[in-house]
């Protein structure tokens, strides 16, 4: 009897020791970027700095539904302050869940799956499901693709595509049949294909080749596709 009571007492030490182990120095040091699922109104990406395996600094990026960041001609005075006042509940709680500012509950919300998302990778997380918002770069036409692709188990199952013209996205009424045309094929060949890499649709190889570059983005953003990095030699 005594030696099972001697036992049960040293698993438990054992297995508490590694809890708090887990739970206190298990966050590798380093800079990490998180975002958090994109909706109809954006989404937000987290820049997360851990130090002694703790969170000591947390940058917010919020973005709007054209993937472009909200800055301080926004119009919303409980955005910035949740932009500013965030960030420092992350540190003192060294966590991701923490309160809402009042008066700007989806962006608090978002902030906190992006913040979330970047503690993950600190533990070693390399990829993850959910829908991701891409974007390519503008053309000399200033419109640009935006894409939001879900990813389940690692894998494209649904893709919506849109085109940015100055600000706004391209609607019904923009008189090109075969850009259309393209909007609504082209999902399908990046699920079928799981990959950025599919051909471009004849007669709107423009949006074909910003569409693409839109998905890289996203898919980039899950953890799918490495970082391009610019070499400068």
């Amino acid at each position: 009897m005594k030696k099972a009571l001697v036992l049960t007492l040293a698993l438990a030490v054992i297995f508490g020791l590694g809890f708090n182990l887990m739970a206190g120095g298990h966050l590798e040091d380093g800079e990490y970027t998180g975002y958090s699922e994109a909706g109809p109104r954006g989404y937000v990406q987290a820049n997360v700095t851990i130090e002694d395996h703790a969170i000591v600094a947390v940058e917010l990026i919020e973005y709007t539904q054209i993937d472009r960041a909200k800055d301080e001609d926004y119009g919303w005075d409980e955005f910035h302050e949740a932009m500013e006042v965030l960030p420092e509940r992350f540190v003192e709680a060294n966590d991701y869940d923490v309160d809402i500012v009042s008066g700007a509950t989806g962006t608090s919300e978002r902030a906190m799956e992006a913040v979330q998302m970047a503690l993950q990778k600190a533990e070693g997380v390399e990829t993850f499901d959910g829908t991701f918002m891409g974007s390519s770069e503008p053309s000399e036409r200033n419109a640009w693709g935006v894409a939001w692709v879900t990813i389940e188990e690692g894998e494209i199952v649904e893709v919506r595509l849109e085109e940015s013209a100055d600000g706004e996205f391209k609607d019904e009424d923009y008189g090109w049949d075969d850009f259309h045309e393209a909007q609504e094929t082209m999902p399908e060949w990046f699920v079928e294909a799981n990959s950025y890499e599919v051909d471009a649709f004849t007669g709107a190889t423009g949006s074909s080749n910003m569409w693409m570059e839109a998905v890289r983005d996203a898919m980039t953003k899950a953890g799918l596709v490495e970082v391009e990095v610019e070499n400068n030699n």
